[in-house]
């Protein structure tokens, strides 16, 4: 009974948290001069270990919800997970501001259509869309713009280095590919995606989650 007690006050506890994000987001909502967007990113086969979580629930695998707001005062991100919730990095000026590619290309990021890779089964010699078990994947939401919520998985991208024309002469699957890599690595998503990242990574410390009392996994 006691095992059963504390799963169900830890699905509480877990909901709770989750609600705290909504909650704010709702808030941010109800100022009419806030330009909104809010990026999860999840991890799937990922077993990870981050203080102040001993570990993340969801068998391991972690899910971080950051919400990125503009007004007047400037720009401000907030990080949330299952522990609690960030206290809010405040900044100025941001090179290659995140609102103004949703403003110069949101016709582009609401309608593109990345080009996931292709594998070839080797039985039947047929191409089909990879699956990879170890991944992130982003979840978009344009709270403030028409623009449809955007759902990414990481591998869509590859860096381009200089062994890609080897590995094109040398790599079948890499050859049927590279022009799928390149498309996905010139669109607004992924430059939206990259300055987001790269603040977040900026400012990691800032963004230290906040564990509430009681919350330890």
């Amino acid at each position: 009974m006691r095992i059963v007690a504390k799963i169900i006050l830890f699905t509480i506890s877990l909901n709770g948290l989750f609600a705290q994000s909504g909650e704010f987001i709702d808030s941010l909502k109800a100022v009419t001069s806030n330009s909104i967007i809010v990026l999860e990113d999840n991890c799937i086969g990922c077993i990870v270990m981050d203080s102040p979580c001993e570990t993340y629930s969801n068998s391991g695998n972690p899910k971080n919800k950051y919400v990125i707001w503009k007004n007047e005062k400037g720009y401000h991100i907030k990080k949330f997970n299952v522990c609690g919730g960030s206290k809010t990095v405040n900044f100025k000026k941001w090179k290659n501001d995140p609102f103004g590619i949703i403003s110069s290309r949101s016709m582009e990021i609401d309608t593109t259509s990345l080009k996931y890779p292709l594998s070839l089964n080797r039985k039947d010699s047929t191409w089909f869309e990879t699956g990879i078990n170890h991944y992130k994947y982003y979840h978009f939401q344009f709270l403030t713009d028409s623009i449809s919520e955007i759902t990414i998985k990481d591998y869509a991208f590859r860096e381009k280095n200089e062994e890609d024309d080897v590995w094109e002469l040398t790599d079948v699957e890499f050859q049927k590919n590279r022009s799928r890599y390149e498309f996905n690595n010139s669109t607004a998503i992924k430059e939206l995606l990259d300055c987001l990242i790269s603040a977040f990574n900026k400012n990691y410390k800032q963004l230290k989650v906040i564990p509430i009392k009681g919350i330890n996994h």
